[in-house]
């Protein structure tokens, strides 16, 4: 898959097409089968998005049609990386590698659901893409090698008991 970068976004875009190729190892290929490029962009500029939802939308799939011959992504890196104060800015720079690949997933996951698998019904398909998404993002956390992966670990099975419960207990109020 092409990845294009016309983004104007102060970023190391080394290193974040590094972090983008890694998301991209652990998707079955198969997943992936007719998606042409992945765009990066300072916002999404599709005409038939409000234009207010263009400036916080961080993504958008925009499937194979009659006029394109192929289905392909765009990232928004703006709403992904806002600016305002300096927390703000600091947290957003902190938290944009994890951003970028619960987007990324998701756009993968809509391709999935939209184009290759069957029997997924319209009032199903939210819950579908978020369980996708979920799914591979632990998936792509239990890959990763490093330092916070290292120590974050052994926590693992607590934290998910914690988020359980803490469902449930959502579920039930």
């Amino acid at each position: 898959m092409k990845i294009e970068n016309r983004a104007t976004v102060n970023l190391n875009y080394q290193k974040l097409m590094a972090h983008i190729h890694s998301v991209l190892e652990i998707i079955p290929k198969e997943h992936m089968r007719g998606v042409s490029k992945l765009v990066l962009v300072d916002y999404v500029a599709d005409s038939r998005v409000d234009p207010q939802m263009r400036r916080e939308l961080p993504g958008l799939y925009h499937p194979k049609m009659p006029g394109s011959p192929q289905a392909w992504m765009e990232i928004a890196l703006k709403p992904l990386a806002p600016g305002g104060s300096l927390w703000k800015r600091l947290s957003a720079r902190l938290a944009l590698q994890a951003n970028v690949t619960a987007t990324l997933l998701s756009l993968i996951a809509q391709h999935y659901y939209l184009t290759l698998s069957h029997g997924v019904r319209k009032e199903q398909y939210e819950q579908a893409v978020r369980s996708y998404v979920d799914r591979h993002l632990s998936l792509y956390a239990r890959t990763r090698k490093g330092l916070r992966a290292w120590l974050i670990r052994p926590f693992l099975p607590w934290l998910e008991r914690l988020a359980r419960w803490l469902q449930k207990k959502q579920k039930s109020r």
